[in-house]
C-alpha cells in the first residue's frame, strides 16, 4: 500500500534498523534536536556531527550528559565541516549527508566535487515532500532549491531523480504534472515547449516509470473540475499528481513557501542524485521539519 503522509512513512522507517548520519556545521540546536529525536526513535544511531565541538558538546547536553553515542569532529570553518561531512558519507561510514548550520555553496561545493565528491547521476535535484490536510495524500515539489532555470534535459533528469523516493513510498508509477501558467504550447512562454517535449518522450518511453502530463497550469493540475472546466478531460494526471515539476527554482520557492505558511503543511526535503540521501535543511527549518527530511532520507537509504 502506498505511502500518502509522514505518519505512514514514520511508521514505515520504524520497521528498519538505525542508519549513521554526517552531519556538516552541527553546531545548532534544532539540527541536534531533530538527531537526537531520531535517536530516541531508532531511525539513527551513532551520529557524526561535524562542527564546533564545544558548540555541539553543549548543545547535546542540554539534552542527555552522555556523549558516547555521538562522533564528535572540531573543524575550523564551514568549508572544512562540509569537507569533512561528505568525506565520511563517500567512504561508506555515514549513510545519510545532512546540512546543518553553514551556508549551502560550503555544503553542495564538496558533494559536487568530480574527484572527491558523491553526486551520481547527471544533476542533483532537491524535492519537498508536502503533507496537508486539502490534499488528499503527498505531494512534492521539484527542484525547489538547487538549479535556478533548468534545461529541458536537467527537467528529464529532474523527473528521473524521484524514482528512488516514489519507490521507497510503494507508488509504482507517481504521476508528474508539469507545471506552466498555460495548458497549451505557447513558443513565447518556454515552460509550455518543455512541458510539451517532456510529455511526448514519456509517450514515446524515453521516460519510464512515471505518469505525465504537460503543459498544465496549476489549477488544472491540482483540482480535476478545473481541468474538466478547460476540456482536459481524459488526463491521468490532472487533480491527481504526486509530483509538480517547477519551470524554475523561483517558482518552486515560492509555491513551497505558500503551502507553509497559508496550507500549514508538514514537510520535509531531500537532494536526489548523489550515491547517498543528502539532506538540504534550510538554517530557518525547526526541528519537525529537520525530523521530517529524516525520515524520507532513511527510507531512499534503505534502496538506494
Amino acid at each position: 500500500m502506498s505511502i500518502t503522509n509522514f505518519d505512514g512513512l514514520k511508521e514505515k522507517v520504524l520497521k528498519m534498523s538505525a542508519k549513521r548520519v554526517s552531519v556538516a556545521a552541527a553546531h545548532d540546536r534544532d539540527v541536534i534536536e531533530s538527531i537526537i529525536e531520531s535517536m530516541k526513535v531508532g531511525i539513527v544511531k551513532s551520529p557524526i556531527l561535524i562542527g564546533d565541538s564545544k558548540k555541539i558538546e553543549s548543545i547535546i547536553k542540554e539534552f542527555t550528559k552522555d556523549l558516547k553515542d555521538f562522533e564528535i569532529v572540531d573543524s575550523k570553518s564551514d568549508e572544512e565541516s562540509g569537507r569533512i561531512a561528505v568525506k565520511y558519507v563517500r567512504e561508506k561510514e555515514a549513510d545519510i549527508l545532512v546540512k546543518g548550520k553553514l551556508e549551502t555553496v560550503f555544503y553542495l561545493k564538496p558533494i559536487l566535487d568530480k574527484e572527491n565528491g558523491i553526486k551520481r547521476s547527471g544533476v542533483l535535484s532537491n524535492l519537498t515532500l508536502f503533507e496537508m490536510a486539502s490534499y488528499h495524500k503527498f505531494i512534492s515539489v521539484t527542484d525547489n532549491a538547487i538549479i535556478p532555470v533548468p534545461t529541458l534535459e536537467e527537467k528529464k533528469q529532474i523527473i528521473e531523480n524521484a524514482k528512488v523516493l516514489y519507490d521507497a513510498l510503494e507508488i509504482e508509477k507517481p504521476k508528474v504534472a508539469l507545471l506552466s501558467a498555460l495548458e497549451v504550447i505557447n513558443p513565447k512562454v518556454e515552460s509550455t515547449i518543455d512541458a510539451a517535449c517532456l510529455t511526448q518522450m514519456y509517450q514515446r518511453g524515453q521516460i519510464k516509470g512515471f505518469i505525465i502530463d504537460g503543459p498544465l497550469a496549476y489549477d488544472t493540475a491540482i483540482d480535476k473540475k478545473s481541468a474538466e472546466s478547460k476540456k482536459l478531460k481524459g488526463s491521468e494526471v490532472a487533480g491527481d499528481p504526486d509530483i509538480l515539476i517547477v519551470p524554475n527554482l523561483e517558482s518552486g520557492n515560492i509555491l513551497g513557501k505558500a503551502y507553509k505558511f497559508h496550507a500549514d503543511a508538514k514537510s520535509g526535503g531531500v537532494v536526489l542524485g548523489a550515491s547517498a540521501p543528502v539532506v538540504l535543511n534550510s538554517r530557518s527549518d525547526g526541528s519537525e521539519r529537520r525530523f521530517n527530511s529524516l525520515l524520507i532520507a532513511r527510507a531512499i537509504a534503505e534502496i538506494i
